[in-house]
């Protein structure tokens, strides 16, 4: 334990604080004791007394190489000497302008127009209403399609139009009342695959179901909206191979648009710089944040396709604009730190490290899945969890009121570890930077607390 930070009386105030001023996400603030993080450098983070944490859910899935990286750094420094916020409502920023740029360069094909925002689920709002507004502005209107199409289980942010598209009954039961209504298929889930469906037939049986939604309601349907590969707060839930492009092929097939929500499983999470790289998807949509400025500030993007972009020309009487915008979208200090985390995919072979990292995740997992409460271990790229149930056989949960996986995440920090859990479920999301010793800590310190 290294030498404390604070006097001890600063650091009781502060704890004061945070737990009656602060108001803290998705926490019960009665009897709140979370950690204060007083600096952190590479993976890890060193809290107001001292001790040091591995951070193994990168700062809540956004931090890609690691903090207080020199390069990121630099450049924020570099951009903070011109200038700190532009607006883009009438002005824009090079720094802004040439990150957008890069971000159609590297975004699947079709993809060529940027509309910045500051947050994943205000990327995915974005995307949610062009989509709605093409639709009764394109070269052949259709103002019956009305509804969204959406996985089961799918967690797309926490606005009230991203609300309505999730499917987590957790989150948005409370504002049921304020919610629209939207179609909903099933959680395209390998572990809880009905008793009568192999692993193999998954996709297929998945996509009948997809398919039987599109015959009954693609005339209602403004767009299909998938979290790509892994659907990240359900579970850090893997789809069977062939599901993504297979929801494309029905998208395309029965004319609705496609929105791809990448906040979570971009910007190389899943071994790809997108997930949709995968399967060689071109989704109408690709929504991104959290990693995008490298977990430093804050900054989401829709990247648009041209088909969608060339309904809303049109001379200024026609009131073909897009109405919405934020104060801070495409802020040129978000900007830079964005333009450097992409550098240092290149600068430092980011995802061609990524495979043996994966395998040594892969393999230390695997050594879990014996374990009498682990129900289920998967991974994708460095996106990978640990499923507890209190019945292995019949695959039964802890009733979610237990908090069985926070006890046991609690247990971690005496090791050294910071995860936070989803339910039953425990994610494993660390830096993309991390390195194999690292990743050994981890597991061991999962072991540890498991047993």
């Amino acid at each position: 334990m290294s030498e404390s930070l604070r006097p001890g009386g600063v650091r009781q105030q502060l704890r004061e604080l945070d737990r009656t001023v602060v108001w803290h996400a998705f926490s019960q603030m009665d009897g709140y004791d979370g950690l204060i993080i007083e600096t952190g450098e590479g993976c890890w983070l060193t809290d107001i007394d001292g001790r040091r944490y591995l951070d193994g859910a990168s700062s809540m899935w956004c931090n890609i190489h690691g903090h207080r990286h020199p390069y990121i750094d630099q450049a924020i420094r570099v951009q903070l000497e011109r200038i700190s916020h532009v607006t883009n409502l009438g002005m824009s920023h090079p720094t802004t302008i040439s990150l957008a740029q890069r971000l159609v360069d590297i975004t699947p094909d079709g993809l060529s127009h940027v509309f910045f925002s500051s947050d994943g689920a205000s990327a995915v709002e974005v995307a949610m209403k062009l989509a709605f507004q093409y639709w009764r502005q394109c070269s052949k209107p259709e103002p019956k399609r009305t509804t969204f199409l959406a996985l089961g289980n799918a967690y797309h942010g926490d606005t009230i139009g991203t609300v309505s598209v999730g499917g987590i009954s957790r989150f948005h039961e409370m504002f049921q009342p304020l919610l629209f209504p939207v179609l909903r298929g099933p959680c395209p889930d390998l572990y809880r695959l009905p008793t009568h469906v192999e692993q193999s037939q998954a996709t297929d049986y998945y996509l009948l179901q997809y398919r039987e939604l599109f015959e009954k309601h693609s005339d209602e349907i403004v767009a299909m909206i998938v979290e790509p590969m892994v659907q990240g707060a359900a579970g850090v839930v893997i789809q069977p191979i062939g599901f993504l492009s297979g929801i494309e092929r029905l998208c395309r097939e029965f004319g609705c648009l496609l929105i791809a929500d990448e906040v979570a499983v971009g910007m190389g999470r899943t071994g790809k710089m997108f997930a949709c790289e995968h399967e060689s998807v071109s989704p109408d949509f690709l929504c991104l944040g959290k990693g995008l400025t490298g977990g430093y500030l804050p900054m989401s993007a829709t990247v648009v396709a041209t088909s969608v972009w060339q309904a809303f020309l049109g001379r200024f009487e026609d009131a073909r604009s897009f109405l919405h915008g934020h104060t801070y979208g495409g802020n040129p200090l978000s900007a830079a730190a964005a333009q450097a985390t992409l550098d240092l995919f290149q600068m430092e072979c980011t995802l061609e490290k990524l495979p043996a990292k994966a395998e040594l995740m892969r393999s230390r997992l695997e050594r879990l899945r014996n374990h009498p409460e682990v129900g289920d271990v998967r991974i994708c790229g460095l996106m990978a969890a640990i499923e507890l149930v209190a019945d292995k056989a019949t695959k039964t949960p802890f009733p979610w009121q237990a908090q069985t996986a926070g006890k046991i995440c609690k247990r971690f920090l005496g090791k050294g570890l910071w995860l936070r859990p989803l339910g039953n479920v425990i994610p494993i999301i660390p830096p993309l930077s991390i390195a194999e010793s690292e990743i050994d800590f981890l597991f061991d310190a999962i072991e540890h607390g498991l047993d």
